[in-house]
């Protein structure tokens, strides 16, 4: 009994002098948290925010937003948590680059900010900050994602105000590149991945793991909508197997007329229930 009362007044301080990773992930409606014990899945958690903290993946309240990660994230026994987070999808945009004349600039970045208007892009690149990843193949290829360099600062600000110690943020597209890559079996071409949110799903393209194009589609609650719109895409790429993420009740509901409308095998991406793009997110922070 003494044993275990020393413990319990220690934990508290065990958790300042050691702190646990936690990975979150945000969204505009909600953040969802996870720990891990290794492998195992010690704690995740989506919490709703009120409505407001959050629009278009900017911090609108940045005191509030910060005191309820800190708040929750204490009430959860993590206090002083090292966090790595997933920006939200309106955070970030991305495309892909080819490199002109067939070879890899010496200045990329320059390069990238001088094609401003051929990328289409819904702000100016002068005030984003840029991330390019390499693709393999021929011609020579990146894939660019950007955020708005004042979006970024906010979410450092939000993190500041929480007392949490800010390891990095990733871009959604990022996460669920990685989130999938697992998923490719020898031989797959090109794979479809369908994520569902609340309001409309997102659908990747991915050929040989490397993105192909991203495009929002209707929810999996407008079926009827949907299907047409996946059939398109079907005879556009021709897909050799589709992941498709979300409520594991609302998917298994519809999976028979999905398959029929992809053509493929389509497999539920989150088994264990959890947030793919934490996957992800996970599986970049071992890379390094």
């Amino acid at each position: 009994m003494v044993l275990s009362g020393l413990q319990d007044q220690l934990a508290p301080l065990k958790s300042w002098l050691f702190p646990r990773r936690v990975y979150l992930q945000l969204e505009d409606q909600a953040f969802t948290a996870m720990v891990l014990d290794g492998e195992r899945v010690e704690w995740l958690e989506r919490v709703p925010l009120p409505e407001g903290l959050c629009v278009n993946g900017q911090p609108t309240a940045v005191e509030a937003l910060g005191d309820l990660v800190g708040d929750l994230l204490i009430e959860r026994g993590f206090p002083g948590a090292r966090v790595k987070a997933v920006l939200p999808r309106a955070a970030t945009v991305w495309r892909v680059i080819a490199w002109p004349d067939a070879h890899w600039p010496d200045q990329p970045e320059v390069v990238v900010r001088q094609q401003q208007d051929q990328l289409d892009l819904p702000w100016s690149l002068q005030d984003a900050d840029l991330r390019l990843e390499p693709l393999i193949g021929a011609p020579p290829r990146s894939l660019l994602v950007a955020v708005q360099r004042g979006l970024l600062e906010a979410w450092i600000e939000v993190f500041s105000q929480a007392g949490v110690a800010l390891d990095g943020m990733e871009p959604l597209p990022i996460c669920l590149w990685r989130a999938a890559e697992p998923q490719l079996g020898e031989g797959v071409q090109v794979l479809l991945q369908l994520e569902q949110e609340q309001e409309q799903s997102w659908l990747l393209a991915l050929d040989q793991g490397e993105p192909l194009g991203q495009w929002p589609l209707p929810a999996l609650t407008e079926l009827e909508a949907l299907i047409p719109v996946l059939k398109t895409f079907q005879r556009r790429f021709h897909p050799r197997a589709a992941l498709v993420s979300g409520e594991e009740q609302a998917v298994d509901a519809v999976l028979p007329e999905l398959e029929g409308a992809l053509g493929c095998s389509v497999v539920w991406l989150e088994p264990r229930g959890e947030a793919p793009a934490l996957r992800g997110l996970v599986a970049g922070d071992r890379l390094r």
